[in-house]
């Protein structure tokens, strides 16, 4: 039986946003010849430093903020994933995906839990000064 206390579609859309935040960071260091050396960093960095602000933002209202987080990361990373199995189809010829790129997929998931972590803590110091106005 499903979690009901899970909100999949913040969780899918935390993923997705995350993602084409990403997307958007790397393109223009491409735009400007960027070599792979350069990209590389940019978007295992990025996997991280992405999902932070998406997490923090849909996470706030959720009953766990940093298990919706870090399912936010996931989630970017099936999207990922989804991508390249995709774009295999079109070009079996592709080259194969860094293995430093699976640190980054693993960052997702610390960046959506830290986002999670900081809505948690954003939640829970509104709480405490709500009690003392009381």
């Amino acid at each position: 039986m499903a979690n009901p206390s899970l909100r999949w579609g913040r969780i899918v859309l935390g993923g997705f946003l995350a993602e084409v935040l990403l997307i958007l960071a790397v393109i223009p260091v491409y735009a400007i010849g960027g070599s792979q050396s350069v990209l590389t960093p940019v978007a295992v960095a990025g996997s991280f430093l992405a999902f932070i602000p998406v997490a923090w933002w849909l996470t706030r209202i959720t009953p766990r903020p940093i298990l919706h987080g870090a399912l936010m990361g996931a989630a970017g990373a099936a999207i990922y994933i989804l991508l390249t199995v995709v774009g295999r189809q079109f070009d079996p010829n592709a080259p194969a995906v860094p293995w430093i790129y699976y640190v980054g997929h693993a960052l997702k998931l610390a960046g959506g839990a830290t986002g999670g972590w900081l809505a948690k803590g954003a939640r829970l110091g509104n709480q405490d000064s709500v009690v003392r106005i009381q």
